[in-house]
């Protein structure tokens, strides 16, 4: 049958299949409902003018007035005054993290945002900005890791190795205040503390994608692609020349990458580039291991997490995007 013909109200197959493809959207509280599935503005409704195809918004009881005291404003109606009170919309819900950049409070009529602590709102009422000193990024470029203010732009080297040395992943403990990263040269984890003078080396005789700082359990995590582990050590171990850490994980991981940690709730990360890419959650003594998420994804790596939002971030390598999900695993975005 023509296109015009479809969802118009008359079966015009055999088998009515042309009045049956898709449900129309149902009409929203301000709106009024035409007879074909289209919605309708109420101030256009019992206005004079026939605005709905099939002139449903003209007929009827339109011409009973308005004499019932309604809880915001009263519109004539075809079917007569009905519905008195008005009921609230839950912005928050409805605009979902579009509405707040972190905490969303629902009010009769309207919402506000409010921040976390150690956040202020923005004028424009909606943004969180954080307070107190200047945020610092911790930027690794080859062999040197150096400071980058997130404000004023300023860099200052904390670091630099051997030329030939790269320094492959890094991590920071905020309670002793020490920078760790792995050395592919030497196959070693290694450290250096904010205070000049202090470094030295964690474990020696490992080789790995990425490293993750536990400073609530004092630990440190790496994975092993290759030998498909998750393994982690003390974070006040001290070299002795016996490699003294332990696998936390082993066995199903198909090339563990990607690693990132939610310390306060005992929770951990991880990304998997083998033959079926995915994200992974687990306890961070390796238990209650399950999928987070195991579609779309080409080649996951530096996850990042966002607690303010919950949500995982990630780079895809093989896709060449960026993207994110809640902790559940829902609301993919890229």
């Amino acid at each position: 049958v023509p296109e015009a013909w479809r969802c118009d109200g008359a079966a015009d197959c055999g088998d009515g299949t042309d009045e049956q493809v898709g449900q129309p959207a149902p009409c929203q509280s301000h709106e009024y409902p035409c007879g074909l599935g289209t919605c309708l503005n109420a101030s256009l409704v019992c206005d004079g003018r026939q605005d709905c195809a099939d002139g449903s918004d003209e007929a009827g009881n339109c011409s009973v007035p308005c004499q019932l005291s309604c809880a915001h404003l009263c519109f004539p109606s075809p079917q007569g005054p009905d519905g008195l009170s008005c009921m609230d919309i839950d912005e928050c819900a409805e605009q979902g993290e579009g509405a707040c950049s972190q905490t969303c409070l629902n009010a009769p009529g309207s919402y506000s945002c409010d921040c976390l602590p150690g956040y202020l709102l923005e004028p424009d009422g909606r943004v969180c900005k954080l307070t107190g000193p200047e945020p610092m990024l911790l930027v690794a470029v080859q062999s040197e890791v150096f400071f980058f203010g997130l404000r004023s732009g300023h860099e200052e080297v904390l670091l630099a190795t051997d030329k030939e040395r790269v320094i492959f992943s890094l991590d920071y403990d905020l309670m002793e205040r020490k920078v760790f990263w792995m050395d592919l040269a030497t196959e070693s984890i290694r450290w250096q503390g904010l205070d000049p003078g202090k470094k030295g080396t964690l474990v020696k005789g490992v080789r790995s994608d990425c490293i993750a700082v536990d400073w609530l359990g004092r630990n440190l995590y790496w994975t092993d692609g290759a030998a498909g582990q998750v393994l982690a050590t003390r974070l006040g171990a001290a070299w002795r020349g016996i490699p003294e850490y332990t696998v936390v994980m082993d066995g199903d991981l198909d090339q563990p990458h990607s690693l990132v940690l939610q310390p306060l709730a005992g929770l951990l990360y991880w990304s998997e580039v083998g033959s079926h890419p995915r994200l992974m959650e687990a306890t961070m003594d390796g238990s209650r291991e399950h999928v987070l998420l195991a579609q779309g994804l080409g080649w996951p790596t530096a996850l990042a997490l966002d607690l303010p939002t919950w949500r995982i971030f990630w780079l895809d390598e093989k896709l060449g995007s960026v993207g994110s999900a809640r902790l559940d695993g829902t609301s993919v975005k890229v």
